[in-house]
């Protein structure tokens, strides 16, 4: 299947005509990306037009496997005052990346190029928190209903931030949040939750609350142990379990993510 590179370098009258070399440059990258944000990476472009640019993070785990490609997105080449090149990516992921951008020139040529990244949190604290529910990351559930049987007795928490609205919610490393368990009895709570990984094992009937909370914010999440899980229930927020000063859970929501947008190349002044 065509990437949308190849869709967009071939469409109207353009057409790619060979691959190029020594037009393309992506320096060392000393500091980390910022998750969520737009970050400014320089590019090293040895004259020639470009007609088109598209970059895509591969992330990675500790010994540097490949976990997942991320989207591959038209990119924005930007140009300082100097001359100088940089490219504008948004990276989805905490840890070790690789970036690849793939530039197409006016006369049809083609280079492309990668470098090793790392991404870190940023120091702003985020617009939004979020924790999304299950296997739709998309889907924010301020009530959960589980039940005793082995398909319907867990479910995985992810927290969710939002830095920029253009962008929409990225996933927070668990060991970055706090988990809390809030219930009638401290003692003997319906559910056990495993904070390293956000899984919710239901152990008996009851509901509680679990406060899931990360720089300074904080949701609510109303657990709700029953007979059968898929009948639904009597609709509880867990209301008479919220902390003094807290906003009781929210309504079902979809935050999805918002498609991104196609970024026309910036002229050179």
């Amino acid at each position: 299947m065509p990437t949308i590179a190849q869709d967009k370098a071939s469409e109207s009258s353009y057409r790619v005509r060979g691959l190029v070399k020594g037009r393309l440059e992506l320096p060392h990258q000393t500091r980390p990306l910022k998750l969520g944000m737009p970050n400014n990476v320089p590019v090293q472009l040895h004259g020639y037009a470009v007609h088109s640019a598209f970059a895509q993070f591969t992330y990675l785990d500790s010994a540097g496997n490949t976990l997942f490609d991320g989207r591959e997105t038209e990119a924005a080449l930007k140009y300082n005052s100097d001359g100088s090149a940089y490219l504008v990516v948004v990276p989805e992921r905490v840890g070790k990346a690789e970036l690849w951008l793939g530039v197409y020139f006016e006369d049809g040529g083609a280079q492309s190029a990668r470098v090793g990244v790392d991404v870190a949190l940023p120091d702003e604290k985020p617009e939004k928190f979020l924790v999304a529910s299950g296997s739709d990351d998309g889907e924010t559930r301020g009530l959960i209903y589980l039940d005793l049987s082995s398909i319907s007795d867990h479910i995985r928490l992810g927290p969710e931030a939002i830095y920029s609205e253009d962008v929409g919610p990225v996933p927070i490393p668990d060991e970055d949040v706090q988990f809390k368990i809030i219930s009638a009895s401290a003692a003997d709570p319906p559910i056990r939750l495993d904070p390293s990984t956000g899984w919710i094992t239901a152990l008996h009937l009851g509901h509680a609350l679990v406060q899931t909370s990360f720089d300074d914010l904080y949701e609510l999440t109303c657990v709700d142990v029953m007979e059968d899980a898929s009948g639904g229930g009597d609709r509880t927020n867990c209301a008479e379990l919220v902390p003094p000063g807290m906003t009781p859970p929210s309504e079902p929501s979809i935050e999805g993510k918002k498609p991104p947008s196609m970024i026309k190349i910036v002229p050179q002044l």
